[in-house]
């Protein structure tokens, strides 16, 4: 993920030692008590060779702006630094994507976490700022793409961004929500479900059977260890490969490809290994200031792992969680087959835009995924729903293209040539006539 200010680029990310408060406080109990509830988690703590972080393709990405650039950039970096910690959410997953890229604001205002495409800036979650400060920030924005030619599209909002951009009479779309487990009251640590996968999980810990073990490695609390971070991202990359080739790119909605070490403040990694001492299994914890906890995501294991060894780092970290006194642990998104909710369009537009999205969704298997989720007993008191938020207009074909760009589902499938003529059919005689 690159950086931008308005108009400046190139802004870095914080120093790597800096370690984030909830990070800290995970670490904290594995140090102070490595078996957690019945289960050994071991604390990375070898003290490597300090290096940068290690990028997606394979080489070590600088840290260190140009000099002309430095004292700028480092205000910027603090101010995004600042306004992840205290704004952050699911939906800033970007931040570990390198094909996303950072808005700060030149006053202050906050950031936004965006991608391009279609010629529209696509912004995911909300503005990394206070609710009053929405409109300052939105108008530096502006400004930014009337310099670029750019329309705009938000995706993953929460129902006060959707309100707020509702009030000003943009369209919004209910499209699913996001699943929170809480790690204090789960059912399943507290032994009331998933027996099951409790007696799987002692199993591939037991020595004598599965022999798995369970570390916990956070990049800012120790020195970098690069041979880790080598082994662990090729582990991820190996199983995004191997899933795309099982199921084609295009099989899954909302995906992102993690750069997984570029914000080591940000995160830190559960992961297996196996008598070997060989990694079969990750799950990445990036904190989230806004709701005091951490999302999980990805949760992998390599195509040579035992069964079940996503499911026991699920387990570790809800049990991690809840030592630690969190309970906030978000499993992602969950989307919806149908829109749940269309404001902001009406007739023809509503039916032509809940038409789509169904369309589309059909070769999406969502229901895995909620089936997935639902294996660990998420609260649904804490769940939120999600919003894709679009200025009005008669057809926001360039936004809607580029928000399928970004959720990796394929334009070719939202119309139909049925579609089409019964678009005709209902238009107005009015209309119809200057054809």
């Amino acid at each position: 993920m690159s950086t931008l200010s308005t108009p400046k680029s190139s802004i870095t990310i914080r120093n790597p030692s800096t370690r984030c408060g909830l990070i800290s406080s995970v670490c904290s109990v594995v140090e102070a008590l490595p078996d957690i509830d019945g289960l050994p988690i071991h604390f990375h703590d070898k003290h490597g060779t300090s290096t940068p972080p290690l990028s997606s393709s394979g080489y070590v990405a600088s840290l260190v702006p140009s000099s002309s650039e430095t004292e700028c950039g480092s205000r910027f970096q603090e101010d995004f630094y600042d306004a992840y910690q205290q704004h952050s959410r699911t939906a800033h997953m970007g931040i570990l994507d390198p094909s996303y890229q950072v808005f700060t604001s030149q006053h202050g205002h906050g950031a936004i976490v965006y991608k391009v495409k279609n010629r529209t800036l696509i912004v995911t979650g909300d503005p990394l700022c206070a609710p009053e400060q929405f409109s300052p920030l939105l108008e530096e924005l502006r400004q930014y793409r009337a310099e670029k030619g750019l329309k705009i599209a938000f995706m993953g909002v929460s129902e006060t961004f959707a309100k707020y951009v509702r009030d000003l009479g943009w369209a919004t779309f209910r499209f699913g929500r996001e699943r929170i487990v809480n790690p204090i009251s789960n059912p399943v640590l507290r032994k009331g479900a998933g027996k099951r996968m409790l007696s799987q999980t002692r199993q591939l810990l037991d020595p004598k059977r599965g022999g798995l073990t369970i570390h916990l490695y956070s990049p800012s609390s120790t020195s970098r260890e690069l041979a880790l971070e080598v082994e662990l991202q090729r582990l991820y990359d190996c199983w995004r490969e191997e899933r795309n080739c099982k199921h084609g790119t295009s099989s899954q909605a909302f995906v992102t490809v993690y750069d997984l070490f570029s914000h080591p403040d940000k995160t830190c990694f559960l992961y297996t290994k196996d008598r070997n001492g060989c990694a079969n299994g990750l799950a990445t914890l990036r904190s989230l200031g806004a709701n005091g906890g951490f999302h999980l995501d990805p949760c992998i294991a390599s195509s040579s792992a035992p069964r079940g060894v996503s499911d026991l780092l699920v387990i570790a970290a809800m049990k991690l969680l809840s030592r630690t006194g969190i309970d906030y642990l978000s499993l992602g998104y969950e989307p919806f087959s149908d829109l749940q909710e269309i404001r902001g369009q009406s007739g023809i537009q509503a039916w032509l835009t809940q038409k789509g999205y169904r369309r589309v969704m059909q070769a999406v298997p969502v229901d895995g995924k909620a089936a997935y989720f639902n294996k660990f007993r998420p609260d649904d008191s804490k769940s939120s729903d999600l919003y894709i938020a679009i200025p009005s207009g008669l057809f926001q074909v360039q936004q809607s293209t580029a928000l399928m760009h970004i959720a990796n589902l394929k334009m070719s499938s939202f119309f139909s040539l049925s579609d089409v003529r019964t678009l005709r059919e209902r238009r107005p005689e009015k209309d119809r006539g200057s054809e």
